[in-house]
């Protein structure tokens, strides 16, 4: 079978049409990971009644213990159809395992250092070629860590994408449990046992995490832990503080616990791009609610208060780019 890509094996897994919304669904196995059993699964979204895809390109990554399903339900409702809606060609990315992203054969040492080493550029990079434009990326919460990491290790930059948006997204801010003497070291010995956490069993969404992944967190936020390439000797505070010429939208939340606003805003602030733009979530800012992590972005509220101000700041990038 031919590929989709002419940059590595592109196979185009599935392709749906669910009303006026198409969906084709592509396998990225970018050989880039030691692990060469690797592919990620890329949704590209289409409206029938549209025909073509001539905007700006946006990914949309997920964050952890969900799918690319945070971002466009079952019935076809969600953020990313109404970016589509509003004439942006989107994508969604789904982290190894997730979705229809297929677990690789070294699932349980699966990373954030390796997905931001070689799945994140492998996907900016299908999307460029594909849509012959730079994408923009939306994370939300590890979906957001993982696009500021690549960011800051210099994955993504102004040579290969547009800009960024991070939705309750954060790493300065660490769990007072993890200051405890051996509490993290206790903590990952026991995640490594388990091999992979449940979302389901912990309440906390459809998808499981591997213990790779969970057990980074816990060393990068217990008391001397540090957010950092290890491979790569690279710390990435420094590298955040830095910039990168991209433009960045930070959206947090004002009642969220898990990603506290106050965290997000200050995480934002140490970012030394030249362009950046805070938004808070909450009633002081004129909103009709305090939002939390999840319905910052899942809500019938967001979808009428929160899209539209998502949508402006990037149509004004658009604008930026035309002038």
């Amino acid at each position: 079978m031919k590929s989709s890509s002419e940059l590595f094996p592109v196979s185009l897994l599935r392709a749906d049409v669910l009303g006026d919304l198409t969906e084709d669904v592509y396998l990225v196995k970018h050989n880039r990971d030691p692990d060469r059993s690797v592919q990620i699964a890329v949704s590209h979204l289409g409206l029938r009644s549209r025909g073509g895809h001539s905007g700006q390109p946006l990914i949309l990554l997920h964050g952890s213990f969900t799918n690319r399903g945070f971002w466009l339900s079952d019935k076809g409702e969600g953020l990313a159809r109404y970016l589509l809606e509003q004439g942006f060609d989107v994508w969604l990315m789904e982290q190894r395992g997730h979705g229809l992203s297929p677990r690789n054969h070294d699932y349980v040492r699966n990373t954030l250092e390796r997905y931001v080493l070689s799945d994140i550029p492998a996907v900016n990079d299908f999307v460029h070629e594909q849509s012959g434009q730079k994408p923009v990326w939306i994370g939300h919460s590890l979906g957001g860590v993982i696009i500021s990491s690549s960011v800051a290790a210099g994955r993504l930059h102004a040579e290969n994408s547009r800009a960024m948006v991070l939705l309750g997204t954060q790493v300065v801010r660490r769990p007072w449990y993890l200051w405890l003497p051996l509490t993290s070291l206790v903590l990952r010995m026991l995640v490594k046992s388990k091999a992979e956490l449940d979302g389901r069993k912990l309440g906390i969404g459809p998808e499981n995490e591997p213990a790779g992944l969970v057990n980074e967190y816990l060393a990068r936020h217990s008391l001397f832990g540090r957010w950092q390439i290890r491979s790569e000797k690279l710390r990435l505070l420094p590298a955040w503080k830095q910039g990168a010429d991209l433009p960045l939208l930070a959206v947090a939340a004002a009642a969220d616990k898990s990603d506290p606003a106050k965290a997000c805003l200050r995480f934002a602030s140490l970012y030394g791009g030249a362009q950046k733009d805070n938004l808070l979530l909450g009633k002081t800012e004129g909103f009709s609610r305090d939002y939390g992590h999840v319905d910052m972005v899942v809500s019938k509220e967001a979808a009428t208060e929160v899209w539209p101000r998502i949508q402006r700041w990037l149509s004004q990038l658009g604008q930026q780019a035309g002038a």
